[in-house]
């Protein structure tokens, strides 16, 4: 088995059972596990059949994935799960509007 045999992977998921906030048309899901694999390949292949098993009669998988290989083998207090970087023309407060704090989370 590989040295660092852990991944973090990101699925995402709509969920048509649960109620959207304010007028909202859907209840999105952003879903990040833990994977352990001997590669990146077979970890995309765990994490797809753990997205499947996770997707119930209310709950669609929307077929999206993205893993992250995590480098330090021995996992602790503040050891980074996920990293995803985007470039964007927005100033910093529309970033975190756009795609952060909507208004619409179902968390706190």
């Amino acid at each position: 088995m590989n040295k660092e045999p852990f991944y973090a992977a990101k699925c995402l998921y709509r969920h048509d059972q649960l109620e959207p906030i304010e007028s909202k048309s859907f209840v999105y899901e952003e879903r990040i596990i833990l994977i352990q694999a001997d590669d990146f390949d077979s970890a995309i292949k765990k994490a797809e059949k753990e997205a499947r098993e996770y997707a119930d009669s209310g709950t669609v998988y929307l077929e999206y994935l993205n893993v992250f290989h995590l480098y330090e083998y021995i996992l602790h207090n503040g050891s980074e799960l996920y990293s995803e970087m985007r470039s964007s023309d927005l100033e910093s407060d529309e970033y975190i509007s756009k795609f952060y704090d909507t208004g619409c989370e179902h968390s706190q």
